[in-house]
Order: C-alpha cells, then sequence, then structure tokens
C-alpha cells in the first residue's frame, strides 16, 4: 500500500532566480495540504547556484522533503521518472513553482476525491482563461492537444498543461523511453491507449518569458512531442 497519496516532483536546471523568490513561500503553503504527501526535488546538475541552494535546505532537514542531485542533466521527463523510482504516493503530483499556484493542488485532491475512478488529472491553462505569452506557443498547445483528442478519444484542453496527476500503480506497468518535456505527453497517451479516465480542470497560469528562465522551446520541443505522440498512435 502506498504510505502517501500524492508525491509531489520539482525538477528543476538553473532555476535560483525562481527558488530565491518562491521556494520557502512553497515549503510553508505545503503545511495547508490537507492530505498525506512526499515531495521529491530534483537539480539537474545546475550551475547557476540551484544546486547549492537546494543543498542548503536539504541540510536543514525538512519533514516530507527530499532531494536528488544528478551528476548530469537528464532532461525534465529523465529527473520526473528517477524521482518516481524513489516516490510512495498513490498518485504522482508534477508541480512547477514558477507559473503555478499550490492552492489548484488542493482543488486537484477535492476533484480526486469526489471522483474515485480519475487515472490521470490534468491542469488546463485554457479553460478559464488565456494568459500565453507567445502565440506560437498557445496554437501549438492547441494543436498538440486537438491531435491527442483526436487519435485517442481523450477529451482535454491542455495536454501542456504542467500541472499534472496520474495513479501510480498504472504508470509502474508502463514503459517509456522519452526524457525531455515530451515525457509527460507520452504518458498521457500510453494512459490513454488504456483506456484510463482522463479528464482536466481549470489552474491559474502566471507564464514567464524566455528571458525569465522559461525553457519550452516551441519548434523544437514541439516536434519531439509530436513524434511521442504519433509512435504511440502507430505502435
Amino acid at each position: 500500500m502506498p504510505s502517501k497519496k500524492y508525491s509531489i516532483i520539482c525538477c528543476y536546471y538553473n532555476e535560483i532566480n525562481i527558488l530565491n523568490k518562491k521556494f520557502y513561500n512553497f515549503i510553508e503553503n505545503t503545511k495547508k495540504f490537507p492530505f498525506s504527501f512526499e515531495v521529491f526535488v530534483c537539480d539537474n546538475n545546475s550551475n547557476d547556484g540551484t544546486k547549492e541552494f537546494l543543498k542548503k535546505i536539504q541540510s536543514e532537514k525538512r519533514e516530507n522533503f527530499n532531494f536528488i542531485f544528478n551528476s548530469k542533466n537528464l532532461g525534465k521527463g529523465g529527473s520526473i521518472k528517477k524521482s518516481i523510482e524513489s516516490s510512495q504516493g498513490e498518485f504522482i503530483m508534477i508541480y512547477d513553482i514558477d507559473e503555478y499556484l499550490i492552492e489548484d493542488l488542493i482543488l486537484a485532491d477535492n476533484i480526486l476525491n469526489k471522483d474515485k475512478k480519475i487515472d490521470f488529472l490534468v491542469g488546463s491553462r485554457t479553460l478559464q482563461q488565456k494568459k500565453f505569452i507567445y502565440k506560437k506557443n498557445y496554437y501549438g498547445v492547441k494543436i498538440l492537444t486537438m491531435l491527442i483528442n483526436l487519435l485517442f478519444k481523450t477529451n482535454i484542453s491542455d495536454a501542456a498543461g504542467a500541472t499534472k496527476i496520474f495513479r501510480k500503480k498504472i504508470y509502474d506497468k508502463l514503459k517509456t523511453n522519452t526524457n525531455e518535456f515530451d515525457f509527460e505527453f507520452d504518458i498521457l497517451c500510453k494512459y490513454a491507449k488504456l483506456k484510463c479516465k482522463i479528464t482536466d480542470f481549470p489552474i491559474k497560469y502566471f507564464p514567464r518569458t524566455f528571458a525569465e528562465g522559461k525553457k519550452l522551446r516551441a519548434i523544437k520541443d514541439g516536434m519531439l512531442i509530436l513524434k511521442s505522440i504519433l509512435k504511440n498512435y502507430i505502435f
């Protein structure tokens, strides 16, 4: 049996500015959670002070917080997978502190408590707002989401929402070779192929610019994601 309800996974690579502004606030806000949880903080071999910042917090030995320091950059997906290997939650929660609010994790828990059949829950940035800085990112999200809905008979509005919660016992049966931003799309498609119950819910979204540290590239990462979607459909 899982020892926690949620394993919250936060991955970082050269994010010292965001961490300085938001991480201690994130720690304090986890005290509001009405559910059992563990947090995995994974650093992808940062070189801007992120690693040192997180090691300082690790030395404070905070309850429920676990730290992983990769010796090389494994990609966001690779870091998520490495964190899941040690997780003990019933659900995996992927969460980014840079553009999202922790209150939406509590909202997600309420939804999962009301519907015990949900296997995969996606935080949608487009159900109640369209606060995108870059138009190509917005239209790319819409196209990829439409494609997933068409191929896998899902009905979601934002496949790229970075807040994703999924049942671990199903994930443990999957095989995935994706390690970048395509990882989250890969597992979403795999859950859909298994006819798992997938739904979404509205979240608040505060996008940042590339100058502020945003890393996803619309064309490069979009092509990787498209490849993953098509590969799941064909094979």
